[in-house]
């Protein structure tokens, strides 16, 4: 060793008591992601997909997306090397919340989270070919095969707080060891889960109506986890499950397979879809669309303006009842006929007000679906 000459400037500044030491490093990087969360807590928007983000994926997939708050607290062990200690004196904080590397936000990984719903998956006796399909299988090699489920983060932007929790022995009921410090996001704390499902990998076995199938399991996991299991350490606590109500929830669905929304917020299952009457056909042309003239700025002709014309494919109480059928049926009738491909960026939004609704609302979706592709 160089005479006056230090290798490592920690140990130059160290004092020689190692508790001490962690007791400082601990402190030093809490502070630090202290400061990092601050700085990204109004921009955490770009880490998560976006409703127009739908559009670029195939027909059949779809985001969901819930404002949650929790009914109770969550708890997460972070494997940094160095914990935190509580105050200058305080002990120490054994089991401190995740946080992200980025943001120093307290975090729940996309891991987490699927670990967690495919734990709920099988706790309410999905088949486990759909969980396979959901969350992929790995049989080693090449064999296995990626799941259609896709997680983001959720971040709290709130501080956390301390619980004390001391282990009690299986036999006699009294302290085996403690009491551990642990660090939790508390109930009422609010946060955003962010699911993408993409229907692929399609595999050997594929048919449409697996999109329906999928949709139902995954809102079965989802309420099982959510509201009985919960999604974080210390479950048979109860700890991680959130209020059944939402703060904020969406269902975005790709494709035009998905139905629409009528202005009084209920679903319109199509299942009065009507073909047109043999006396509709004089009124389209070739490609399915009205006859031209039929039409004035893309308005229908008025009764008594089309009382006026010279050649009238049909009678006046025939072309009323065709404006009527075409007005609700004739976009389908022509996407059936294949005079009309659906827009690439066809896309629904459901609103959510519930984890039961998003179940009764992906229940009543799934049986639209199936009912849609058994007819065409």
């Amino acid at each position: 060793m160089i005479k006056n000459h230090v290798f490592d400037r920690y140990l130059k500044e160290a004092n020689g008591n190692a508790e001490a030491e962690k007791r400082i490093m601990g402190n030093f990087l809490l502070e630090e992601a202290k400061k990092k969360a601050e700085e990204w807590n109004q921009s955490l928007e770009q880490f998560l997909p976006v409703e127009s983000d739908v559009d670029d994926l195939p027909d059949g997939s779809w985001l969901l997306q819930l404002e949650f708050a929790l009914a109770k607290p969550f708890a997460s062990k972070s494997e940094g090397e160095f914990h935190h200690y509580e105050g200058q004196n305080g002990p120490e904080i054994h089991n401190p919340i995740v946080r992200d590397h980025l943001t120093g936000l307290p975090m729940v990984k996309s891991t987490t989270w699927k670990g967690h719903l495919r734990f709920a998956s099988r706790m309410s006796r999905i088949d486990r070919e759909i969980i396979n399909r959901l969350f992929g299988s790995s049989k080693g090699g090449e064999s296995g095969q990626a799941g259609r489920l896709h997680f983001c983060p959720t971040f709290f932007t709130g501080d956390p707080e301390q619980e004390v929790i001391t282990p009690l022995s299986r036999d006699t009921r009294t302290p085996a060891r403690g009491p551990l410090y642990t660090e939790v996001i508390p109930k009422g704390s609010a946060g955003t889960l962010s699911l993408l499902y993409i229907p692929w990998p399609k595999g050997h076995d594929w048919f449409v109506d697996q999109i329906a199938e999928d949709l139902n399991a995954t809102a079965k996991a989802l309420k099982f986890m959510l509201l009985k299991y919960g999604f974080s350490a210390k479950k048979t606590s109860g700890w991680g499950v959130v209020k059944d109500k939402l703060e904020k929830g969406t269902l975005i669905a790709k494709g035009s397979m998905w139905p629409e929304l009528q202005p009084s917020g209920e679903i319109d299952d199509k299942r009065t879809f009507q073909n047109p009457q043999e006396a509709f056909l004089k009124f389209m042309d070739e490609a399915g669309n009205p006859e031209p003239g039929l039409r004035d700025n893309d308005r229908w002709l008025s009764n008594s303006k089309y009382d006026s014309l010279t050649e009238k494919p049909g009678s006046k109480t025939e072309y009323k009842r065709f404006r009527s059928w075409y007005d609700e049926h004739g976009t389908r009738w022509r996407r059936l006929q294949g005079y009309e491909t659906p827009s690439p960026s066809l896309r629904q939004t459901y609103s959510v007000e519930s984890v039961t609704a998003f179940v009764d609302l992906a229940n009543q979706l799934a049986e639209i679906l199936r009912k849609e592709i058994c007819r065409d």
